[in-house]
């Protein structure tokens, strides 16, 4: 099955995969849940991994329901190199470009990476999503998927926690027609919503990077206060085992 046909028949959680204790807490998590899902490296994961080498590990697992995106990606030599070493997706974000120059270039990104079989997700705005101007981009630029901002946003901010306009996003989603909609900033969305959106298919794609983060930077504080040893896989292998408590919770 391709990366399409899994988003239409479920929606899929996306992963950032900041290192390897990650990598294998996620694939931990989804094999116990038997659960498809997309691994995804923002530009500075990418460069800290080694594009290369991220593929190489991943590769035999493209075929057990596992997708491969770059997130976030606005260097067009990043994305053609992503193309090339057969990503399953890829995100430019012009959102900080001119409305009709971000247009252009996601575009041409689209024709470039569809011809190799490459699905491209576009970034219009970077908040608060018109869904008039979405449904013109949708139209212009032939996206595949579009992230969306609907009181959703990047990163975790406790002091202003996240929730939803689930009425804006079911315009967004009536406007854009067959076009997939992603939501960024998944870790700071209630677990409500979340079923929610997914329970109603608003959104295909649920971006996960700060869930992931956070319990990763906690546990290996715990872990550093106790930890009397020398070998680094002693000290990750709880860190990695509690991530992949947190995946299993959401995935569950």
């Amino acid at each position: 099955m391709d990366l399409k046909q899994a988003l239409i028949q479920q929606p899929l959680f996306a992963f950032n995969l900041d290192d390897f204790t990650i990598f294998k807490a996620v694939s931990s998590a989804l094999a116990e849940k038997k659960a498809p899902a997309i691994f995804q490296l923002s530009p500075g994961e990418a460069d800290f991994w080694g594009l290369e080498n991220f593929v190489n590990l991943l590769k035999p697992h493209q075929s057990k329901g596992l997708f491969l995106n770059i997130d976030h990606g606005k260097d067009l030599n990043l994305l053609e190199k992503a193309i090339g070493l057969g990503f399953d997706l890829i995100h430019f974000d012009g959102s900080s470009l001119p409305w009709e120059e971000n247009i252009g270039q996601t575009a041409k990104i689209v024709e470039m990476a569809h011809a190799k079989g490459v699905l491209v997700e576009g970034e219009p705005e970077p908040e608060n999503t018109d869904p008039q101007k979405v449904a013109e981009f949708v139209s212009k630029t032939k996206v595949d998927l579009i992230a969306v901002f609907c009181g959703n946003k990047h990163g975790l901010d406790p002091a202003n926690p996240e929730n939803l306009d689930l009425e804006r996003l079911r315009k967004i989603k009536k406007a854009v027609g067959e076009t997939l909609l992603a939501l960024h900033g998944g870790s700071g969305v209630p677990l409500e919503q979340i079923k929610q959106v997914m329970n109603e298919r608003l959104v295909a794609k649920i971006n996960i990077n700060s869930l992931l983060r956070n319990t990763y930077f906690q546990a290996l504080k715990e872990q550093l206060a106790q930890y009397q040893g020398k070998k680094v896989y002693e000290l990750l292998k709880p860190v990695s085992e509690k991530i992949s408590q947190k995946v299993i919770e959401l995935l569950e």
